[in-house]
């Protein structure tokens, strides 16, 4: 299972951003999906760019998109991280801003409604709204561009933001730790081996009673407690198809549906050949059929029916026979595959996640108008 453990910015050619209050507009968003998904891409730009505007460089920076999406991790999480935040100011802090602002659009009647909302985020104060309401989309754009200029003046009249104290110089004692409790790795061993279902049943259990274990008690452990037979078993499977290697293994459900479409498919198959009855050899008595043509039209009708039977016997073989195979064919790969996945519950329940660690280049183009140099800048990411 892979997590983002964290994600740090390094923002190379920004020295001026670390002095300027940060004005994230996110994305509009409709409570009913009255509009499509461009027409409010189209009103978010048009807030953003009143208030790149409206504010002065020298104090705010309007963040983008991509710089929005870089603190959320993706764009698909950030739609997501927008549409369920029922804090506004919230979610500004999750961006690092310190004012945040945002459009949603609605439904009245017959008449689409927006409200946009400005934030200050430190206080998590309303700092101001307007509302209106449209027949379409145009006078929505309207109402965006009659009232937005006044409601992100109201962040000219706030005080800046004052800059954080250094750090003090005073050494500050360590608080005591309190002694961790020691690992149970005998108590952790039964939990895995209790039964047949032992690791899936206290997976949570044995992930609680494995924190604290050192990178070598955990390989002991996953060494001891892997399955590591799969070949085997898979070679037990095919020797009749009928998933006996399933069942030592301890996949008792995959085990048994292998028995069932094994036997039932194979005994259908050997029935038909067995019960396929196959007349031939008809003669014609003659105190039945005097006439010799009478009885070569009933040699010859006999003959056609011989030959559907068998071809009707032919079809239900091929098919019982061809289940079987699949089936055969497929209980010779279910123990690898049960394999893998008890081996990677392993790991999650022992809290043995591979870290791997990965470099991105970064580049944060600038929205506002009056300064189009972008932010470059480096993305590290620790996955675990």
């Amino acid at each position: 299972m892979n997590k983002l453990f964290f994600t740090l910015l390094l923002l190379a050619l920004a020295a001026y951003g670390q002095q300027q209050e940060r004005v994230a507009i996110i994305n509009t968003l409709d409570d009913r999906d009255s509009i499509g998904i461009s027409e409010l891409a189209y009103l978010t730009d048009k807030l953003r760019e009143t208030a790149a505007n409206v504010l002065p460089i020298e104090r705010f920076g309007v963040m983008t998109t991509e710089s929005i999406v870089a603190f959320l991790g993706s764009l698909e999480n950030t739609v997501r991280v927008c549409k369920e935040s029922s804090c506004l100011a919230e979610l500004g802090r999750q961006v690092s801003a310190d004012y945040v602002s945002q459009g949603r659009i609605g439904r009245f009647n017959d008449y689409l409604t927006i409200k946009v909302e400005l934030y200050n985020v430190k206080s998590g104060n309303l700092m101001g709204s307007f509302a209106g309401s449209s027949k379409d989309i145009s006078g929505l754009l309207a109402l965006i561009e009659e009232k937005a200029s006044d409601l992100f003046k109201r962040m000219l009249t706030e005080p800046k933001a004052p800059k954080p104290p250094e750090p003090s110089p005073e050494v500050v004692p360590v608080a005591p730790t309190t002694p961790q409790k020691p690992v149970d790795i005998a108590k952790i061993q039964a939990l895995i081996k209790s039964n047949l279902k032992g690791l899936r049943k206290n997976k949570e259990q044995i992930q609680k009673e494995s924190i604290g274990l050192s990178p070598k008690e955990i390989a002991a452990l996953f060494e001891k407690n892997k399955m590591q037979s799969a070949n085997l078993l898979g070679l037990l499977n095919g020797i009749g198809g009928l998933g006996l290697g399933s069942y030592i293994q301890g996949d008792i459900t995959v085990g048994i549906i292998h028995s069932v479409i094994g036997a039932v498919s194979g005994a259908l198959a050997i029935y038909t050949a067995i019960n396929y009855n196959e007349t031939g050899g008809y003669t014609c008595p003659n105190d039945k059929y005097p006439n010799f043509s009478t009885c070569e039209k009933e040699m010859e009708k006999q003959a056609r029916k011989d030959e559907e039977q068998e071809e009707k016997a032919t079809r239900k073989i091929l098919i019982y026979g061809g289940i079987f195979a699949i089936n055969w064919f497929a209980s010779i790969y279910t123990p690898a595959n049960y394999e893998k996945k008890y081996n990677k519950e392993l790991k999650e329940a022992l809290n043995d996640y591979s870290i791997t660690v990965s470099f991105a280049p970064l580049i944060v183009p600038s929205n506002h108008p009056k300064n189009g140099t972008p932010a470059v800048g480096l993305a590290f990411n620790v996955r675990y």
